[in-house]
This record gives structure tokens, sequence and C-alpha cells, in this order.
């Protein structure tokens, strides 16, 4: 599962992260992190047989857990193949393939919807 984790100052200097993985046994891999003196926001990647339990300690530690719903799709019938999505995609859910068709990975899509506005065809939507 995917969540963007958003925490407040005066829990980033604790090892909440950290407890988390080692408790639940969990796979944690990070895709994306801001972490300011104003808080902090990370993109994660959690896999393993207690994700809910890891998110439950993780909320009750102060920890805003927002899972990702939202993936872009391609419509075959409006797509050209253009390659103008690709670019735009922060995770390279987006490629090309050798016979020059646009693929769409929704496994690695995280739902920003930049690539949506950059389509001429109007062939990439978000879908939940």
């Amino acid at each position: 599962m995917k969540a963007w984790l958003k925490f407040s100052p005066d829990i980033t200097n604790k090892s909440i992260i950290s407890d988390t993985i080692k408790s639940y046994d969990i796979d944690f891999n990070i895709l994306r992190a801001n972490i300011t003196p104003k808080g902090g926001k990370l993109l994660v990647e959690i896999s393993g047989n207690q994700v809910t339990e890891s998110i439950e300690y993780m909320e009750s530690q102060g920890i805003s857990v927002d899972p990702i719903k939202k993936v872009v799709k391609k419509e075959e019938e409006k797509c050209v193949d253009c390659g103008a999505c690709i670019s735009l995609c922060p995770v390279k859910a987006i490629s090309i393939s050798d016979d020059w068709t646009i693929l769409v990975d929704d496994q690695l899509c995280i739902g920003c919807a930049f690539c949506t506005s950059s389509c001429p065809m109007k062939a990439i939507k978000v879908t939940e």
C-alpha cells in the first residue's frame, strides 16, 4: 500500500518509523520525503503481514496516514502515444515501450495527476 505520512515538528526527532518497522516486521520504502522545521511529509510504500496494525501504531504516535487510492489510467482509444505525459511523471510510472506505445504502471503511480494536464488528447484520467 502507498500512503502519505504527515507529521508535526514536535515528533520529527522521534524514532516512530524505525520502531514501527521493528515492531511490526513491515517493509517500508520511502518514495519521496520533505522534512522541514515545520514538520514532514513522506510518500511511502508499506508491505507485510501487519500493515493495518503498523498504521494504527503510527497514527497513535501522531503521524497522519493518508492512503493513496487514486491512480491514472490511459484511455487506449484516445491515446495517440505522443509521449507528452512521460516527462511530467515524478515516479516514472509512465514509460514508452519498444513499439512506441505509452505504458502506465499503476503499481508505481502515486495519483498526483501531473500527467493529465499535458495530454493533448485528454486520454489520461485519474481514477480511484
